[in-house]
């Protein structure tokens, strides 16, 4: 058998009030594509972090390529071999893609002998990169892209992908699987974490499996069955989704003739956008990264500015207003990109659940000018609570959270406002497969208690278990919205390509 090219022995690592790891061992070895499971917060990113040097362990032994070495930061790992994508992008914003690139390049190798290195990696593994746009300008999908090209040119021994298909559209997926294949048929080892147990077992020869930051159970994918490796995370029987149906109100989202002319090459030109949501409705829009679902939430939630009478709530204009008074006229909205738009790392979950409040009852959280901190902090616990959300409590920091443990406190944070609107975008982004389940549940719960639902996803299976009408942008151009039950996935990947026959145009209009 082939020596593991590395070895984790007995790895621990606490935070307060938190453990994180404790006495992990894993082993992975070359062309190997071993799959790191278990619920949000089990353990799984920080383990990697300790593998890429992000991360300090407080105890435990790293063996590299048979020797023993010293837990090192991440330039020695990285010059070891290590490579990492994270789930969290590590991109400036104001820089544009090539200059992230060379910020991670050895010294001395010039521009465009990374942007030619770059185009080749990109090209290589069937992924898009505009190295030219600032990374402000790129979705989450392409952001992601740009993490996975930055690592794969240092041309690593060992890959750890955290979550690295949560964003991208289906056909990058596929090409991403086949480039990870080739790695390991040339001998790079593997780290694959995901709660996609189809991608699981699609890609990976094993599985680690964390639980509460210890490791139950490792097996071989292709002899265990996805029920049977769910039940391994969670401990538990997964619960039923439950989706009763229920006849529609009257329009309370209403877009009518929406059009944007782009402010930089990067955006997307929407053209004569038409569509509505009903009371108790939930609408999906499919569409791939840079189809122009960005731009469109931002015309909704009022980070952009449209023309009167373009965006209606509750039959009142409400284009031409920003975010604090839509979020008063009942519009919620939950963010694609979770760390700094959705939160603040460093305020506490407290504070975060504060920062979108605005438009909310004055007797809610403050009496006579004076915020109510225990009110405050009483919410956040309750969101806490009901999402199951890990972490040490209200007062930690949002920084301290796993994604998807920061995904479910956003999640609950918004629903829990119950409002007429509520504008969601790729809402179960790196949740664990128990918790999905738990957050459509809540959104088509809210659903059935009146509200108009709008969800943007590029999970073509959670829109068909979630919608009751799906339509697809492309191209900035918006297809007909049709019943779940007149789309299938063939359909819907040509409509994803702009292969439908006509945009909407009149429904919303008429």
């Amino acid at each position: 058998m082939v020596k593991p090219l590395l070895e984790l022995i007995e790895v621990s690592k606490r935070y307060p009030g938190v453990i994180a790891n404790e006495r992990v061992s894993l082993k992975v070895r070359p062309g190997e594509i071993r799959a790191i499971v278990g619920e949000n917060g089990a353990g799984k990113s920080t383990l990697m972090k300790v593998i890429h040097g992000s991360v300090q362990p407080d105890e435990g032994q790293i063996i590299w390529a048979g020797r023993e070495i010293d837990f090192l930061g991440p330039q020695q790992m990285r010059e070891l071999g290590v490579g990492m994508v994270f789930q969290h992008f590590s991109l400036f914003e104001s820089l544009t893609t090539l200059e992230n690139i060379l910020l991670s390049v050895p010294p001395g190798r010039t521009e465009q002998e990374t942007r030619l290195r770059a185009t080749s990696v990109a090209q290589k593994y069937g992924l898009q990169l505009a190295l030219d746009s600032k990374v402000e300008a790129l979705s989450v999908g392409e952001r992601q892209q740009v993490e996975i090209v930055r690592c794969l040119l240092s041309q690593p021994r060992l890959v750890i992908f955290d979550e690295p298909t949560a964003v991208l559209p289906a056909p990058a997926i596929a090409s991403l699987f086949d480039s990870i294949r080739k790695l390991a048929d040339d001998g790079c080892a593997i780290l694959y974490i995901s709660h996609k147990l189809a991608e699981i077992k699609s890609l990976c020869h094993h599985a680690s499996v964390l639980r509460g930051g210890r490791l139950v159970g490792e097996v071989t994918v292709a002899d265990t069955p996805e029920g049977e490796l769910a039940v391994l995370m969670t401990g538990r029987e997964l619960s039923v989704y439950e989706r009763p149906s229920k006849a529609p109100g009257d329009v309370v989202l209403k877009v009518v003739h929406l059009s944007s002319t782009p402010s930089t090459s990067d955006e997307v030109r929407l053209v004569d956008l038409n569509f509505e949501v009903r009371s108790g409705e939930v609408l999906g829009i499919a569409g791939v990264s840079g189809s122009g679902q960005r731009e469109l939430f931002e015309f909704l939630c009022g980070e952009r500015l449209s023309a009167e009478g373009a965006v209606q709530v509750g039959g009142k204009s409400a284009g031409t207003v920003g975010v604090k008074k839509r979020r008063a006229l009942g519009i919620a909205y939950i963010p694609e990109e979770r760390v700094g738009q959705g939160a603040l790392p460093d305020l506490s979950l407290t504070q975060n659940f504060l920062l979108s409040q605005a438009g909310a009852s004055t007797d809610e959280f403050s009496h006579l000018g004076f915020l109510r901190s225990a009110r405050l902090a009483e919410m956040a616990q309750a969101t806490i609570a009901k999402f199951g959300v890990k972490c040490a409590g209200a007062d930690s920091a949002a920084s301290t959270l796993s994604g998807g443990n920061l995904q479910k406190f956003i999640v609950g944070r918004e629903l829990g406002k119950r409002p007429k609107v509520l504008l969601v975008a790729q809402p179960t982004w790196g949740v664990d497969i128990a918790s999905s389940l738990f957050i459509r549940q809540q959104i088509t719960e809210l659903a059935q208690a009146g509200s108009a639902i709008l969800v943007g996803s590029e999970d073509i299976d959670e829109l068909m278990q979630m919608c009751d009408r799906i339509m697809v942008i492309a191209k900035g151009k918006l297809s007909p919205a049709v019943s779940r039950h007149q789309m299938n996935t063939e359909r819907l990947g040509l409509w994803m390509a702009g292969l439908f026959d006509e945009p909407a145009t009149s429904e919303a209009a008429a």
